[in-house]
């Protein structure tokens, strides 16, 4: 297991822009839209969504090509945001695990993006993801990724490369992912909430995931938000998972 996680960590660090457009991944970059200090400067490595001060965190370690990742930020995350994120009760910490191979350029362009839109951009690899692994089969993923970027500030190819090019990005990439073998991430996607390791199938319905963010609430000595009514909110039972 640390073999594994160190070899993929240095394939990280490693990876060239070359190699990237060999596989069909491509970059940002000239006017670095992409200024280091901006784009991570959280407490704990990964992205933050919510306040940095709410009881409860809940970390997850995702792939933008994983099915089932998808289905929970589709189906599941908007959830956990309305009552949890924006009440202040839960901070997310977003971490890169990449799986497959246009993993790594996928994430580049969102930390490129800057830190404030990183989430904007992690949206749009989840809502095109279909589309993002037919690139990278057809050897088009750059002209995927590039039309991402260029509706978030990457705007020429120069700054795409630069933004492939950026080893200091690739190296803080491959430093979130090392925190996964301290919770033996061997998949995606995989949760911890307050340091407890949650496997997606006891986190693939709503009513699981607010069970247990509920539970970790309650050990804070926090109340669980108010219950919504659903025939104002229109929600719908998400049972239903990849």
């Amino acid at each position: 297991m640390i073999m594994n996680f160190f070899s993929r960590r240095t394939a990280i660090v490693a990876m060239s822009a070359l190699a990237l457009a060999a596989c069909g991944n491509d970059a940002k970059g000239s006017t670095p839209a992409t200024n280091t200090a901006d784009k991570t400067a959280n407490a704990e490595l990964g992205h933050l969504k919510g306040s940095p001060d709410a009881p409860v965190t809940l970390i997850e370690y995702a792939s933008p090509t994983c099915p089932a990742c998808k289905y929970w930020h589709d189906q599941i995350l908007p959830v956990v945001e309305e009552e949890y994120i924006s009440t202040g009760k839960v901070k997310l910490i977003y971490r890169e695990y990449p799986l497959h191979q246009p993993d790594v350029p996928a994430y580049l362009v969102a930390m490129c993006a800057g830190e404030d839109k990183y989430f904007d951009v992690l949206d749009e690899l989840f809502e095109y993801q279909s589309g993002i692994v037919n690139a990278a089969q057809n050897g088009v993923l750059k002209a995927a990724l590039q039309t991402i970027g260029k509706r978030h500030g990457i705007e020429t190819e120069e700054q795409f490369d630069a933004c492939m090019n950026d080893t200091s990005l690739r190296t803080q990439m491959a430093d979130i992912y090392a925190t996964a073998e301290k919770y033996n991430v061997t998949g995606t996607p995989t949760f911890v909430i307050d340091g407890n390791v949650q496997q997606f199938e006891r986190m693939n319905s709503a009513d699981r995931v607010k069970a247990s963010l509920n539970e970790a609430l309650a050990a804070k000595g926090v109340d669980a938000p108010a219950a919504a009514d659903p025939a104002e909110s229109g929600d719908t039972d998400t049972t239903d998972s990849e």
